[in-house]
């Protein structure tokens, strides 16, 4: 039986607990934590997180970077999160992005953010690599390496390979699809419609806020991606609201020379199209019926089922003349990127993604290389208008080989060094099966320790870029950058190997169809 004294004891010891639990919270996380097997605790600017160990990194998943995009939020620039006192649980993923496939686990309330942070504890504030994940603008999830294999447990982030290297990794939620990319005159466009790079922007602004938190330094930041991770980091290269928050630049198989839509008010001679006529086609397709909603609440009480499932291709960055100025690739010819060091690459057969449920055909994609589509033909030996190697190869060079070639060409404009690779090598159990170096098999080196020597390099090349802003270093072959006279391209084959002027006929011709489409853009 316990006295009233005993029980006042108790309820000061419980008070003592308390305190002591909530001033760990504030604690900076570190290797006593890890090796006291008690879970990390850090506090953000919104509350206090509480995080989980795997492995050799000391993991936090699923925090809110920005206020969940949901009912009057919706279609909205993400806002500020608000604050919360008690410890947050951040030991699981946070919820998908609304997209086409999982939409069981999927929620608008989705905008999270995760840190990956080596166990060992350093002296020094680390480098940071904030990885934004592709699938087309429609699926994927920064928990997850893959955006086809979502919830499957081995496709888990696995960030070892960078926390062995003293590299911080962050990666992060954004919207997506029709919820992520929308025009309409009923919404209030003033601030830009592109609502899922909105949300990067202000993902990579909570990292300059929280970073050194978790040990990181803010101005080593650099952003990469893969396809449309990728694309998004040509993107964020010439979006003026990320000036200073990142320090270097590495885009995957991007596509920043694309042809994007506009919103009605910003100018077209190219016969770009229209974002506006774009969702009133998705909204059809929503509810089934050609009357257009006009009033915003009427939009915004559409089920995100409803809008995910009248996806139809691709999702693109829409050009507004705000949050996006103009295309990437226009403004990297004009010297309007920001002033960091850029990587830049591509596979060798980056066209095995292409297939009919991208929404471009085979004989849209040729007629698209007017004037000069019967020399591009003949010079990829294209008979018919289907989806042959042949013409997934010349999707593969126009999409993603000819951006990386002409992004990382104009960093000479703005007197910073532009790195330009290309993975061609295949496993030797798999060169039946491929022609080339699929798409997206360059995330190989990123989350995957295969034991293959020239992916290791690879890996080492970017680590390099990432802690020194370049990517050489000793016991590696020496890497220059792209110059006014010369074109090396890093040869990611059997060995790492200098080329230059790689495929100069090839893609020479493609940057005449190039250039033929946005000059009369660029001559205004």
């Amino acid at each position: 039986m316990l006295t009233e004294a005993d029980e006042e004891n108790i309820v000061q010891y419980r008070k003592i607990i308390s305190l002591l639990y909530l001033f760990l919270a504030l604690v900076p996380c570190s290797i006593e934590a890890a090796q006291n097997h008690v879970n990390p605790l850090v506090t953000v600017d919104s509350g206090p997180v509480i995080g989980i160990i795997k492995g050799e990194s000391l993991v936090f998943l699923g925090i809110p970077y920005a206020s969940p995009p949901v009912g009057d939020l919706r279609w909205r620039p993400p806002q500020i999160m608000s604050s919360w006192k008690e410890p947050l649980d951040a030991t699981q993923p946070g919820a998908h992005c609304p997209q086409t496939r999982h939409q069981d686990v999927s929620s608008e309330d989705c905008l999270t953010i995760n840190v990956y942070i080596p166990s060992l504890k350093s002296e020094e504030p680390l480098p940071v690599l904030f990885w934004i994940h592709g699938g087309g603008y429609r699926t994927g999830t920064g928990a997850y390496y893959s955006s086809r294999n979502i919830n499957n447990p081995t496709e888990l982030v696995d960030a070892k390979l960078w926390n062995r290297q003293g590299i911080i990794l962050v990666t992060l939620n954004y919207r997506l699809g029709a919820l992520g990319f929308f025009a309409h005159d009923a919404l209030d466009g003033s601030q830009g419609v592109n609502y899922g790079l909105l949300d990067i922007v202000a993902g990579l602004k909570w990292v300059n806020r929280n970073i050194d938190t978790f040990g990181g330094d803010k101005s080593r930041v650099t952003i990469m991606g893969s396809s449309a991770g990728g694309n998004a980091v040509q993107t964020l290269m010439v979006m003026p609201q990320v000036e200073g928050l990142f320090s270097a630049a590495i885009s995957q198989s991007g596509y920043g020379t694309t042809v994007l839509p506009r919103t009605r008010h910003v100018e077209s001679l190219t016969g770009s199209p229209s974002a506006e006529k774009i969702s009133k086609a998705i909204l059809e397709r929503a509810i089934e019926t050609s009357s257009d909603p006009l009033l915003a609440e009427d939009l915004r009480a559409l089920t995100a089922n409803q809008l995910v499932n009248a996806n139809d291709g691709l999702h693109y960055p829409i050009v507004d003349g705000i949050s996006l100025p103009e295309e990437p690739g226009i403004l990297f010819w004009q010297g309007k990127q920001h002033s960091v060091p850029y990587m830049s690459g591509g596979s060798t057969y980056d066209g095995s993604s292409y297939k009919a449920e991208l929404g471009l055909s085979p004989g849209s994609l040729l007629a698209s290389t007017q004037p000069y589509a019967g020399a591009v033909r003949a010079f990829y030996g294209i008979k018919t208008a289907t989806y042959t190697p042949e013409v997934k190869q010349l999707f593969g060079d126009l999409r993603y080989v000819l951006s990386s070639r002409h992004t990382t060409q104009q960093m000479n404009r703005v007197a910073q060094p532009g790195y330009l690779y290309m993975l061609s090598y295949i496993p030797p159990s798999e060169r039946n099966n491929w022609r080339g170096a699929p798409h997206s098999w360059q995330k190989r080196p990123l989350f995957r320790d295969e034991g293959i020597t020239i992916i290791n390099d690879m890996r080492q090349y970017i680590v390099n870029l990432v802690k020194t802003g370049n990517p050489n270093s000793i016991g590696l072959p020496d890497w220059p950058p792209v110059s006014a006279g010369k074109i090396p391209w890093m040869m990611f084959g059997n060995e790492p190997k200098i080329k230059l002027d790689i495929w100069q006929e090839k893609l020479e011709l493609l940057q005449r169809v190039y250039e033929h489409r946005i000059t009369p853009m660029v001559a205004q």
